[in-house]
């Protein structure tokens, strides 16, 4: 496996939900494949970036990650907030009102095939964050630096299995309002508010300092000890990694 031969003009959003990261990636002048299972979603996107799609800066995949060998899976569509649609049908099915539909799916490894390595690689795919990092094991080489939804312990060492040695715990309730960060380290520096539930910026532009593996456990699991979190109050969290 090779640790630092990834593209560096390259961002790979796994669960474009309504667009809002891709559109921050592009106007950062990156190149993005974005993954999104849900076909309503995807279609309205490929009307919305329409014009980065003719000129090859956009490219969406509008299918499903997971494993094994099936190709359609069933994928359950809540009705109530599309961002907790899922393959997973407790999540998908929070509030008691979605529908369930059939989904191709693919795979990240056969995506780095098609397009590459990225430079960084966005996951949010509301359950299957570990299985998709599970996957990268699979891969010849791996992004510079990655992030994914929640960052529990198990997710932490998979990463670390990876070959992954510096991490950032970020509380996303921070990101919803704010200005993203000027100048950027990570392509072109963008003045825009970021939309609640965005994931914000990524590699050396990301808050805080970063971490090694023992540290952030530390901070990880003394946010999952909480047995009554409450996203309105204590946040939600994505875990930030860099391979050096």
């Amino acid at each position: 496996m090779t640790l630092n031969a990834s593209n560096n003009n390259l961002i790979f959003d796994i669960g474009m939900h309504v667009g809002q990261d891709t559109r921050f990636y592009l106007e950062k002048g990156f190149k993005v494949i974005a993954v999104e299972a849900n076909p309503v979603l995807a279609c309205e996107a490929r009307r919305t970036f329409k014009d980065y799609i003719d000129r090859g800066q956009l490219t969406i995949v509008a299918k499903g990650i997971a494993s094994g060998g099936s190709t359609s899976i069933p994928f359950f569509v809540n009705n109530l907030h599309s961002e907790w649609s899922s393959f997973i049908e407790d999540i998908g099915s929070r509030g008691g009102s979605y529908e369930t539909i059939y989904v191709e799916v693919t795979s990240v490894p056969f995506l780095f095939k098609q397009h590459g390595c990225p430079y960084y690689l966005k996951i949010d795919i509301e359950g299957l964050d570990y299985d998709l990092l599970k996957s990268l094991h699979d891969v010849h080489t791996l992004p510079r630096y990655i992030s994914a939804e929640n960052g529990q312990e198990h997710m932490i060492r998979e990463l670390v299995s990876l070959g992954y040695k510096s991490f950032k715990f970020i509380n996303q309730a921070h990101i919803g309002g704010r200005h993203s960060i000027i100048p950027s380290k990570e392509g072109i520096s963008v003045d825009i508010i970021f939309d609640h539930g965005a994931s914000g910026e990524f590699g050396e532009d990301t808050l805080g300092e970063w971490m090694t593996m023992e540290a952030v456990i530390e901070v990880s699991n003394r946010y999952w000890s909480n047995p009554k979190i409450d996203a309105n109050k204590d946040g939600w969290y994505d875990i930030h990694a860099r391979i050096f």
